[in-house]
């Protein structure tokens, strides 16, 4: 039954990163089950909307984890979190053309709040290392930037996660932590 949960979560990302109203029976069909196994899972998009939050959000704040614990350097910490926050978010780039949206469901909002209050405890401790300028607004703009360039076409043989890492680290790092941080690198 878990397998056909996740068939239908992966199927309907994929669907609706290319059309968010597209029907239930496209995400069936991509998941290779009857619309009546969907419905036995799900009882409508709204739910296949929360679970596919859901699988994000426990994603990036698992990304947003491993940055705290699996770096030392600041800037480490936060190069980890940009790239592959950006890499995550091109997989569910609907979520943002929806939140983007009037009428979405506010409660998803509330959701991401979570991720948004982690965040917010990540960057004061290292804003406290002074290593970083007082803003932290620019992730999420950072991250739209990087959404938008890949819905345009942007050149696929260019490492877009590492363009937006090298806008993002000298407007938020101090130039003298940049430069210890690629004197050590």
């Amino acid at each position: 039954m878990k397998n056909t949960y996740e068939k239908i979560i992966n199927a309907a990302v994929c669907v609706w990163n290319e059309d968010y109203s597209a029907p239930l029976k496209s995400i069936a069909k991509e998941a290779g089950i009857s619309r009546m196994t969907l419905h036995r899972h799900f009882c409508g998009r709204d739910a296949i909307l929360l679970a596919i939050v859901e699988d994000f959000i426990e994603k990036i704040v698992l990304i947003l984890n491993q940055a705290e614990k699996g770096q030392d350097v600041p800037i480490q910490q936060m190069e980890y979190l940009v790239k592959n926050t950006h890499r995550l978010v091109e997989d569910y780039n609907f979520l943002f053309d929806l939140f983007e949206q009037k009428g979405r469901p506010e409660d998803l909002v509330e959701r991401f709040k979570r991720f948004e209050d982690l965040f917010e405890t990540f960057f004061i401790s290292i804003q406290a290392k002074g290593v970083v300028k007082p803003t932290n607004a620019l992730f999420e703009g950072v991250m739209k930037s990087g959404f938008r360039m890949k819905q345009k076409g942007f050149d696929q043989d260019l490492d877009l996660a590492e363009m937006i890492w090298d806008a993002y680290q000298s407007a938020i790092f101090t130039p003298e932590s940049i430069e210890q941080y690629k004197a050590h690198s």
